[in-house]
């Protein structure tokens, strides 16, 4: 598994390698789930300061033989952006390994 991790100009590096610890551990195979190959977590700005949930997280994992799953949440900061994506992953039901992947896998929830 390949976990890219990108972010706004003042993601700090220990907000980065937090982010791919979390993703790493949700997306080990050894929790009985083979979800892909590549997975892309992306911290923004929300545009509106004034929100209190200034900060987004989207992630995208690239299913084999299916379409991607996508997960975007938001929160004040960005460790629990980081948080609530990979909850929302932790809640997603993965096909198990061997099992026939069929339709369209999305968890689009904000």
């Amino acid at each position: 598994m390949r976990i890219e991790v990108l972010g706004y100009d003042t993601m700090s590096a220990q907000a980065q390698m937090y982010a791919e610890y979390r993703l790493f551990a949700e997306l080990s195979p050894g929790r009985g789930y083979e979800p892909g190959r590549h997975a892309r977590l992306v911290l923004r700005r929300r545009k509106d300061e004034q929100a209190d949930e200034s900060v987004s997280c989207t992630v995208t994992v690239d299913i084999e033989g299916g379409a991607p799953l996508r997960v975007q949440t938001s929160a004040a900061h960005p460790y629990a952006a980081i948080n609530r994506a990979v909850e929302r992953l932790s809640e997603t039901n993965w096909p198990a390994k061997g099992a026939e992947q069929l339709g369209v896998a999305h968890a689009a929830v904000e």
